[in-house]
């Protein structure tokens, strides 16, 4: 009898999968049956191993120790997932195995987490991919009605493989460096550092800088009641361009110069000039109307 392993990343999911197979008989950590065995991962079921498995010395924090760069990276299972490990690798050494599928969600850590997985237990048997973003019955027949070849999603497993694995690089010996000058200058405390967190704590940081260092300036707008047969309305003094044109506020989220804010007046003479002109002429002349049904999306969460 040949089997049919299913690796999910969640236990939820290899239920909803069994359902759809048929698959009825429960068993630890796996569920069983019409000629497959769905498994399920846990997240992470397998992560990179700590520095010390590669070189005892790397299990205190010095900065002589550092840079720690293993010439390759190690596998070991997640802490307190031991039990669930035991069970996906038991269930990728059967010998009655013809293949494996890779059900773990669709996308780079999906395909990591399988691949660790994968990796270390030393699965030799084909591997084919479960892609799909739906759990519903249809979706998941749909899916395995058209099953992709493991090999051809290699290029993402190596994406997710060197995202890992900068984290560890960057994460470990930045955070291990950091903290170790830190602690020599008198400090005691874990200064974390990481591959994101640590430039997006830039961003913010930055962000605060400019707002804590911002200087206020007083503008002026000059505005004008106007009325006609057809109505009264507003208007409000911009500057043209060199063509005589008003120019267009600069874009919302941008930085822009004084001068890109066509209704702003930065000198109170000026302003005071416009309104003296507008005094002197109490009519004018309308030379253009524009009249259009504009659609605008709401804004962007923060």
């Amino acid at each position: 009898m040949t089997i049919r392993l299913i690796v999910t990343e969640k236990p939820s999911v290899a239920r909803d999968i069994a359902r759809v197979l048929g698959a009825r008989k429960r068993g630890q950590g796996y569920i069983d049956g019409q000629g497959v065995r769905i498994t399920w991962c846990v997240g992470h079921l397998v992560e990179l191993a700590p520095p010390q498995t590669y070189n005892p010395a790397w299990k205190s924090w010095r900065l002589d120790n550092l840079p720690m760069i293993p010439e390759r990276f190690d596998l070991q299972p997640r802490s307190g997932a031991t039990d669930q490990w035991q069970v996906v690798r038991r269930l990728m050494g059967d010998a009655s195995l013809v293949d494996v599928v890779n059900a773990c969600d669709a996308g780079r850590e999906g395909e990591l987490i399988f691949a660790h997985a994968y990796q270390l237990a030393s699965c030799q048997r084909p591997v084919q991919r479960l892609w799909i973003s739906s759990m519903t019955d249809g979706a998941i027949q749909e899916g395995f009605a058209r099953l992709r070849p493991g090999p051809s999603m290699q290029p993402l497993e190596d994406a997710a493989r060197c995202r890992a694995e900068a984290d560890w690089l960057i994460g470990l010996n930045a955070t291990r460096a950091m903290t170790v000058r830190l602690r020599d200058s008198g400090g005691g405390a874990l200064l974390s550092l990481g591959r994101v967190q640590t430039p997006t704590l830039a961003l913010i940081a930055d962000r605060e800088t400019e707002i804590e260092g911002f200087e206020p300036r007083t503008y002026w707008h000059v505005r004008a009641q106007l009325e006609t047969d057809a109505g009264t309305w507003e208007a409000t003094w911009t500057r043209l361009d060199a063509r005589g044109r008003p120019l267009k506020p600069p874009a919302k989220g941008s930085e822009p110069a004084d001068d890109a804010w066509p209704d702003r007046i930065w000198e109170r003479e000026v302003a005071e000039s416009v309104l003296a002109r507008l005094q002197r002429a109490p009519t004018g002349v309308v030379h253009k109307v524009q009249r259009r049904d504009k659609r605008e999306p709401p804004p962007l969460l923060y």
